[in-house]
């Protein structure tokens, strides 16, 4: 587990072994050293378990929209969402509508992310679906 809490943000990443779920949450305003710290930890955490067995659940409830530094970098982790073979991968909805719609736009420019990830309201039915 990745935990991070510096300044306006925060995120953590947890590899859920027993229902085979990487759960990343963000919270907060991202400035370019927590959004380089986030690839970090997710690039370190995605090497510690087998991900094809694994859905990913995105939840961002109160990610505040950023600059366009940090919005690259966010274009830069939708790829790698992308990019390894997770089972499944799922966006949770609920919480900031800004934040989702940015996920929305910048996911239209990756190849495989619009049939590639399910928006889900909340975590527990990313958590039900993931089972199916």
């Amino acid at each position: 587990m990745a935990k991070y809490q510096k300044n306006k943000a925060n995120y953590e990443m947890n590899v859920d072994r027993v229902n085979k779920v990487l759960h990343l949450k963000a919270e907060g305003f991202f400035n370019e050293e927590d959004g380089k710290s986030f690839l970090e930890d997710y690039d370190r955490t995605v090497q510690t378990f087998s991900t094809k067995e694994y859905a990913l659940v995105i939840n961002v409830p109160d990610l505040k929209p950023s600059g366009s530094k940090v919005a690259e970098m966010l274009g830069t982790l939708l790829q790698r969402y992308m990019s390894v073979p997770f089972r499944k991968r799922y966006l949770v909805t609920k919480g900031n509508t800004i934040t989702v719609m940015q996920f929305k736009r910048l996911g239209q420019r990756i190849p495989g992310w619009t049939e590639g990830v399910e928006y889900v309201n909340d975590y527990e039915t990313a958590l039900h679906k993931s089972k199916e």
